[in-house]
């Protein structure tokens, strides 16, 4: 089945934040995250079997940004890459001022467990459907759940964050 442009670009209208968002997640600088998330986009034009829901079509788009990050997460050019500001907030991201320390707490994070936080707080998933988009264990995924939050924990504790 072959995508509309219409049907495209409301996909893109509907899920591109969500999608950057993730991809922002996992890099850690917005010009990573805009490329991934183009590239998203670009690999859902190319996919040409029908959704069976919404959720199904944001699981894929998910699954589709986490695997194309970490793919360029571990190519051979992005390993020899020095970037000073890797893992640090964008100054680009429009981030509450209340937020601030907690947002820069989770940017401070390994990457695996910032994307397990963002999608458990921000976008409303269960750990159990996070593990299937992951294609993780459950017990795997839920072990890094509670390290992430002591991690966060202890983060914020040691700001006297309240």
């Amino acid at each position: 089945m072959k995508r509309t442009q219409k049907e495209i670009l409301d996909l893109y209208e509907k899920y591109y934040e969500m999608v950057w968002r993730i991809c922002l997640v996992r890099f850690g600088n917005s010009h990573d995250a805009y490329d991934a998330a183009q590239e998203t986009f670009v690999r859902l034009i190319s996919y040409t079997k029908s959704f069976h829901s919404e959720e199904h079509e944001k699981a894929w788009l998910i699954r589709t940004a986490v695997n194309y990050c970490k793919d360029v997460m571990k190519s051979s050019y992005r390993k020899r890459e020095f970037c000073l500001d890797a893992g640090k907030p964008s100054e680009e991201v429009d981030v509450p001022d209340e937020y601030s320390e907690v947002y820069e707490a989770m940017m401070g994070l390994p990457e695996k467990y910032r994307v397990i936080l963002y999608l458990y707080y921000y976008e409303g998933y269960s750990l159990k459907e996070i593990a299937g988009m992951m294609k993780m264990n459950a017990s795997t995924l839920r072990s890094r759940f509670a390290k992430a939050k002591e991690l966060m924990k202890a983060y914020l504790k040691e700001e006297d964050y309240e």
